[in-house]
């Protein structure tokens, strides 16, 4: 595993950058379900683009909201990632008190805001942000109360990117804020523990782990110590901080997708075809699969990975998002193309924080929580198969 302080640091601040590299590329065709029709509107997309007159963020008349954002921009749960990243490091934690302050401030009471899906000025509001804002702003509800029964959007899976590359050396900790962030948020379980699990598998690339099939099964041998999730290679399932552990099956999904990529899907032609067997819907589900099928088919390309995202249509910002942490983890920042890192809009200030929040994590590394990755060219025990016997 990689142990270069500079490296590390390389890396994660590449994780958080790539989640707003990925976020403002996909602006310009954000919600574009028809390929055929993206194509012909736009060819093969490589960059920031204005969106067209007539579509998400377009701010015209025949547009489904009201306002207007320009290439290089961040829509508005792009926004919402930027506060937690100013929050984690202005606090140099994660502040669950402070991020609300600041959500509620910045985007709840921002003046064209007003609850509805076309309200507030980035184009569209999220029917999530509607329900926080009527929660919150409407009813005045204390904020343990305006956490969303139902919402299965992977908004707490993207932002789990920063708090992972905040904590990617203590594995305890970093599962713990991103299981309270999450959980803060919505109530869907099954979002709690993609967004932890996502957590840990970024962890590991920011540590030198490749993207390929392997990745999920070396993360899998450590659930239940140290990560807080059900397997037979520990008895634990519970802890008095985290809560109840789910299954690790969130761990394993890049890992079972990797290995499909590798003997089937590497004959997609398009490679951006590809997206529409995982969903380019909204819900985690359909964005999650499609970002891990872009990473595993071109693991070691950031501009490739995040461009078959881009042209993949549906809820390409958040895709980007994700398939932005995991090829910024795994090339670093130094080695994300400068025409996405110059084009983004206040990227001078996003790449201070990124290294800013980086820099905390290697600070804070204890010997009481650690990863235990497996050593040298130690077998990987199979899933199923318990280390002791019965």
């Amino acid at each position: 595993m990689e142990t270069d302080p500079e490296v590390l640091l390389d890396r994660a601040a590449g994780a958080i950058l790539g989640v707003f590299i990925g976020d403002a590329l996909g602006v310009g065709v954000h919600w574009q379900y028809d390929l055929d029709k993206l194509e012909r509107e736009r060819g093969y997309v490589t960059g920031y683009l204005d969106p067209l007159p007539g579509t998400f963020h377009s701010g015209t008349d025949d547009a489904p909201g009201k306002g207007q954002l320009k290439a290089g921009q961040l829509e508005q749960q792009g926004e919402v990632t930027k506060l937690l990243l100013k929050s984690l490091a202005s606090k140099h934690c994660l502040d669950q008190n402070d991020f609300h302050d600041c959500f509620e401030k910045e985007i709840l009471l921002e003046d064209s805001m007003d609850g509805t899906r076309k309200g507030g000025k980035y184009g569209w509001t999220d029917k999530t942000i509607c329900d926080v804002y009527k929660a919150r702003i409407l009813n005045k509800k204390p904020w343990p109360e305006c956490v969303l029964p139902r919402s299965d959007t992977p908004d707490t899976i993207v932002r789990a990117a920063l708090i992972a590359a905040a904590y990617f050396l203590n594995p305890r900790a970093m599962c713990c804020h991103v299981q309270a962030h999450s959980k803060a948020l919505t109530c869907d379980s099954s979002v709690q523990a993609h967004s932890v699990a996502f957590a840990c598998l970024l962890a590991g690339i920011i540590q030198g782990l490749p993207l390929d099939k392997d990745l999920s099964w070396k993360v899998y041998t450590q659930a239940g110590d140290p990560l807080p999730f059900s397997s037979v290679h520990s008895d634990k399932d519970h802890d008095a901080e985290y809560g109840d552990y789910t299954e690790p099956d969130s761990l394993l999904w890049f890992g079972m997708i990797a290995e499909g990529t590798k003997n089937v899907g590497k004959n997609i032609e398009p490679a951006h075809r590809g997206v529409e067997l995982y969903g380019k819907f909204c819900a985690f589900y359909g964005v999650l699969g499609s970002a891990y099928y872009c990473a595993a088919r071109f693991p070691e390309d950031f501009e490739k990975a995040m461009l078959c995202s881009l042209n993949g249509g549906g809820q390409n910002t958040m895709r980007s998002s994700l398939v932005g942490a995991l090829l910024g983890a795994r090339v670093g920042l130094k080695s994300i193309p400068k025409r996405f890192i110059q084009g983004l809009e206040d990227h001078e200030n996003i790449v201070a924080l990124a290294t800013h929040v980086a820099q905390d994590a290697l600070d804070r590394v204890t010997s009481s929580d650690g990863w235990r990755w497996p050593k040298g060219e130690e077998k990987l025990p199979a899933i199923g198969v318990k280390k002791q016997s019965e």
